[in-house]
This record gives structure tokens, C-alpha cells and sequence, in this order.
């Protein structure tokens, strides 16, 4: 037979309480039962304490223990003694005493001497007597003790008057746990049913999530582990709807930088088709460049997509920065100068080391000189510039105008973003760029970011660690 989730909460708790019930009822029932036990004989021992003066006094006058140890005169003289309920006033020997005449049975009695040899009692045997000092009561005699009146554990306490007192509080045990075991099924009722209430909300949010309704939300109350659950429910439902709208925003951004120069070739050869226009060297190399941006395109997403799937291949290596980026840096001063826009690079550093891949951090450096030259007015300065700090090596580079909003600077690493009209699709790529430096960048386990530059355009920073 299976169970569900509720039924095996239940049933755990029902059974962990009816056996802590039933564990402190036993403990509790022997606990009374044993100090009632030694409360009773406590209170005999302390009425039996007169008889044991008696016995005092009668050694006192005898001197010895002779006159007892005759059965007869034993029993006698116990008549005669306050262990009779009505005492007799003259001591003669007699037969043994009736449980009747006596408020204790004599056979439970034992007189041993100084050495606990048996002066008169059921035992017969001269060796010494083994007995438990719970029991025993001294006999003095003018402060001298000369024997032991020991008394054995009474059967009718244990066996009639405790039994039938034991079975009355047993039953009021039963009934409180009867009544503890009807409210233990109330409360773990209840109990469950709080448990298992978020439960199924989160498991019905899970298959809404499964079906692709990401703006389930579930009510996070209480602060316990599942109002923990269900902030992180909450949590995962809302990453999920922005990876959704991502994605979207992602296939719409494609589909659109895609849509735009493939509507330029198709009415541009559409027209050559048409005899409309004739195919001049103009109009091949407006063609030319279309398909050049097309092709840059889709090169910008391949390298993303490998970039965001962990695909790009690096190799670490032990790399001097300063010359990489020396190199770098002359392969774009002819096309920099042709716009009259002044590019330079400044350090103080000799020897700056990373652990790096000198391919990928090449594209770094290219795409950025890349993005500075597309949106630099002419005229302007390029600057790179490359400091040491203690456990990093820190690359500026920054332009002069145009700037960028101060608002826009943190979404220029954000794939298809664009800001004002000083930098459109005309001047520059799809947005891509830069997206692929930050991935990069992280790969090596630095930061990059965008701030204002000092030439009145917009500084690039980029954060690496010493190798």
C-alpha cells in the first residue's frame, strides 16, 4: 500500500507520539511504584523504631540475649511488646503469635547480635547473617549497641496494597493517554496540513514553470524553510521570465540587424534585375559593403554564441603586455591617422605580466581601438594607457567627443545597445562588440566598465590580474 506525503507525516507523528506517551506512562508508572514502596516501609521502620528500645531495655535487664532465643518465650514476650495491637500484661511463653494479634507479621523479624550471629528469628543458622543496611535498626543498650533488629521487605506492600493502588492510577494514566493521543491527532492533522499547504502551491508553480508561465509568484509567509523555498521559487520564476524576454529580445534584435542589409541587397540587385539601374563600379561596391556588414554580422554573433556557451577555445600563458599592446596599437595608427584622429599609448610600466590568451586579448584590444575609431569625430584623440597596481594591471582607453549619457554608460556592454544618434548603425556595428570584450574580459577573470573620459568622450577600463 503506498502513501502519500500527507499520510506518511501523519502516520510518522502519530507513532512518534504514542510511543513518547507510552515511554513516559511506563517511566512515571515505575517511578511512583518504587518511591511508594520505599515510602511505606520508611513510615513501618519509623514505628517499629520503639520496639527496638524495648529490646534495649530487655538486654539491659537480662544482660543477654539467652532468655529470647527460647521460641516460646519469644513469641511471649512479643505479645507483651508494642508490635501487639492490644499488648498482653503479663509476659508468659505461648504459642506463635496470630497475624491478627500482632500489626506485623513476626516472621518478617530478625534479632542478630553484635556480630551478626541470629539471637532469636525464622533463621536457625549460628553463621553470621547477610543483610542490607536499608533494613536494619541498631539495639542499644546504655548507648552500647549489642545487636540489630532487622526487618525484611513486607510482601503485602508490594503485592496486595500497592497493586491495587498501582492499578487504579494506571487507569488515569490510560485515560490521559488516551485524551494525549486524541490531541496529538489534532495537531499533527493540523501540522501536516501547514506543512504540506506550500508544498503544493511550489509543486503547482513548478508545473506552471514546466508549461512555460513564468510569472507565477507564490506567497512567501512565515520565515521558516519553506518560506525560504518560496523566495527562492519566486527567485528562480523571475530569472526565468527575464531569460525569457531576453531571448525574445534577442531573436527580435537579430531578426532586425539581419532584416536591414539584406533589404538593401535584395532592392539593390532586384533593380540591377530590373534593368532599373546599371551595375557601375559604384553600385557593386555599395553591394560589396552590404554584404561585408552581413558577413560582420554574423561573425559578431558566432563568436557571442560561442563565447556565451564556453566554447571559445583559450590558451593561458605567461604574457608581457606592454609590447602586446604596443603591437597592436601600430597596426591601427595608419587607419587612425586617416581620420586625422591622434592615437597614443602611455605607461610607466616595463615589464607587466598576465596569465593570458594573446589571441583573445589581441581581439580585445582590437575591438575597442575598433569601437573608438567608428565613433570618434575627426580631428580627435585616441588615448591608451596602462598602469600597475598591486595585484592588478589596469588599460584606459578613451576618446574624445562625442560622450555618452551618463545613464547609458552601464547598458554599452549589453548586446544590441545603441545610444544617441552620435553613434548609429551608419557609423558603427550591430552592438555586438562589446558584449564579446566582457566576455572575454570575464574569461580572464577581470572587470570591465564604461565612465566619462577626461578628452570629453568615453573611457573604457579594463581590469586584469597579475600573473
Amino acid at each position: 500500500m503506498k502513501f502519500k506525503l500527507f499520510e506518511k507525516l501523519f502516520l510518522l507523528f502519530l507513532s512518534t507520539m504514542l510511543l513518547l506517551l507510552s515511554l513516559v506512562i511506563l517511566a512515571v508508572h515505575f517511578n511512583f511504584k518504587q518511591g511508594l514502596t520505599v515510602y511505606l516501609q520508611k513510615i513501618e521502620l519509623q514505628k517499629i523504631e520503639p520496639f527496638t528500645l524495648e529490646l534495649g531495655r530487655f538486654f539491659q535487664q537480662q544482660n543477654s540475649w539467652d532468655k529470647l532465643r527460647n521460641q516460646e518465650m519469644w513469641f511471649g514476650w512479643v505479645t507483651h511488646s508494642s508490635l501487639a495491637k492490644t499488648p498482653t500484661t503479663t509476659l508468659t511463653p505461648q504459642s506463635k503469635p496470630s497475624n491478627e494479634s500482632l500489626w506485623i507479621d513476626i516472621d518478617r523479624l530478625v534479632i542478630v547480635d553484635n556480630e551478626n550471629r541470629p539471637v532469636m528469628g525464622i533463621l536457625k543458622s549460628p553463621e553470621p547473617f547477610d543483610f542490607t543496611d536499608e533494613y536494619k535498626l541498631p539495639i542499644k543498650s546504655k548507648n552500647a549497641t549489642v545487636g540489630f533488629l532487622i526487618i525484611k521487605p513486607n510482601p503485602l506492600i508490594t503485592d496486595l496494597v500497592l497493586v491495587n493502588f498501582m492499578e487504579s492510577q494506571l487507569q488515569g494514566y490510560l485515560w490521559i493517554m488516551v485524551f494525549a493521543l486524541l490531541l496529538s491527532l489534532f495537531l499533527a492533522f493540523v501540522m501536516a496540513r501547514q506543512i504540506l499547504s506550500p508544498l503544493k502551491k511550489i509543486t503547482a508553480g513548478m508545473r506552471s514553470l514546466a508549461t512555460g508561465d513564468f510569472d507565477i509568484q507564490i506567497s512567501e509567509k512565515g520565515r521558516d524553510e519553506l518560506a525560504t523555498l518560496a523566495q527562492d521559487f519566486n527567485f528562480l520564476s523571475r530569472a526565468l521570465a527575464q531569460s525569457e524576454q531576453a531571448r525574445q529580445q534577442w531573436l527580435a534584435d537579430i531578426s532586425h540587424e539581419l532584416r536591414t542589409p539584406l533589404a538593401v541587397l535584395r532592392g539593390e540587385i532586384e533593380a540591377l534585375v530590373d534593368g532599373v539601374r546599371l551595375p557601375t563600379p559604384e553600385r557593386m561596391q555599395s553591394l560589396e559593403q552590404e554584404i561585408l556588414s552581413l558577413t560582420r554580422l554574423v561573425d559578431d554573433l558566432y563568436q557571442l554564441s560561442l563565447s556565451d556557451l564556453g566554447a571559445l577555445t583559450y590558451q593561458f600563458n605567461r604574457l608581457e603586455l606592454v609590447s602586446h599592446c604596443q603591437i597592436i596599437i601600430a597596426a591601427f595608427q595608419t587607419r587612425f591617422a586617416s581620420r586625422a584622429i591622434q592615437l597614443t599609448f602611455n605607461t610607466q610600466c616595463t615589464n607587466a605580466f598576465v596569465n593570458g590568451d594573446a589571441m583573445r586579448l589581441a581581439q580585445l584590444i582590437s575591438n575597442l581601438l575598433e569601437n573608438s575609431y567608428r565613433y570618434t569625430d575627426d580631428n580627435g584623440m585616441c588615448r591608451v594607457s596602462l598602469f600597475e597596481e598591486k595585484n592588478h594591471l589596469i588599460i584606459y582607453i578613451e576618446d574624445s567627443p562625442p560622450n555618452v549619457a551618463e545613464e547609458e554608460l552601464p547598458l554599452l556592454f549589453e548586446r544590441f545597445h545603441r545610444v544617441d544618434k552620435s553613434r548609429h548603425r551608419e557609423t558603427g556595428g550591430a552592438g555586438l562588440g562589446l558584449a564579446i570584450c566582457r566576455n572575454i574580459v570575464n574569461a580572464h577573470g577581470g572587470i570591465i566598465f564604461a565612465e566619462n573620459s577626461d578628452l570629453g568622450g568615453v573611457r573604457i577600463v579594463i581590469e586584469l590580474p597579475k600573473a
